[in-house]
């Protein structure tokens, strides 16, 4: 009894260090999850994860994107290593919505170890869900850059980023990273994504993009209407100033 009681536990503990490969990052209290909603299109994952190998924090389902990228190997990482430390401190943080200073561990997690790709990746959704959007694009950026070979890594970071494209309202550059995501899915296939979300979102954004086509010369008649009502011409029932009297020449 006591040796099966031994085998259970022991299996349940290797079952929580492996949950970290494939978890979201943090959601806020409440159940929300990362950033703001796809209408819809964006999946959902599906339960939440009880432990993480970086720090043994309890890590809930949160943004529905892809299932998250593991944050390196594992088993070169202890459970409470600085790093893993630092990831479940800014896990902590998120969770309570104390997005400032969730960023600053996670740059803290990056600093113990910026090879790892997924640091920077929990960096943005921080800085996404503060506002700081533009900080978020240079996070991801970072995070591609140091994904060298892990494709599950890239594929998050990917979705992410055509996902960011849309929150800017620069809809041909999010057409752009939804195809890049779509194309990488389907040159890895042993990557866990969602073919069918760059679907349905690159179909949104070509309707936006043709959208902004057509309602161009409407947007170019308001400008020119506003210009005209900031200098308006004199009305019509207005006589004409005359022109002044020139002034009398000096008597010598």
């Amino acid at each position: 009894m006591r040796s099966h009681l031994l085998l259970v536990s022991t299996f349940a503990a290797t079952l929580g260090i492996a949950a970290f490969g494939f978890a979201d990052p943090p959601g806020a209290k409440g159940g929300a999850s990362v950033g703001v909603s796809l209408g819809g299109a964006r999946p959902a994952t599906s339960a939440s994860v009880s432990a993480t190998a970086a720090g043994g924090a309890s890590t809930p389902a949160g943004s529905p994107a892809a299932a998250a990228p593991p944050p390196g190997d594992a088993k070169s990482k202890a459970v409470q290593s600085p790093y893993g430390a630092a990831l479940a401190k800014g896990h902590a943080a998120y969770r309570a919505r104390d997005y400032p200073a969730a960023m600053q561990a996670y740059r803290e997690a990056i600093a113990a170890d910026g090879s790892d790709p997924s640091g920077y990746y929990f960096l943005g959704e921080a800085q996404i869900a503060g506002g700081s959007t533009v900080e978020a694009d240079a996070s991801f950026a970072a995070g591609l850059r140091n994904a060298g070979n892990k494709d599950e890594v890239r594929a998050k970071l990917l979705f992410v980023v055509a996902d960011l494209r849309e929150r800017q309202g620069k809809w041909l550059d999010a057409k752009k990273g939804w195809e890049e995501y779509a194309q990488f899915l389907s040159t890895h296939p042993g990557v866990k994504g969602y073919a069918a979300t760059a679907t349905d979102r690159t179909k949104v954004a070509d309707a936006r993009i043709d959208l902004d086509t057509k309602y161009a010369p409407v947007r170019q008649r308001i400008e020119d209407r506003i210009k005209e009502n900031a200098n308006p011409p004199p009305a019509a029932d207005e006589s004409p100033r005359p022109a002044p009297a020139p002034a009398p020449a000096k008597k010598k």
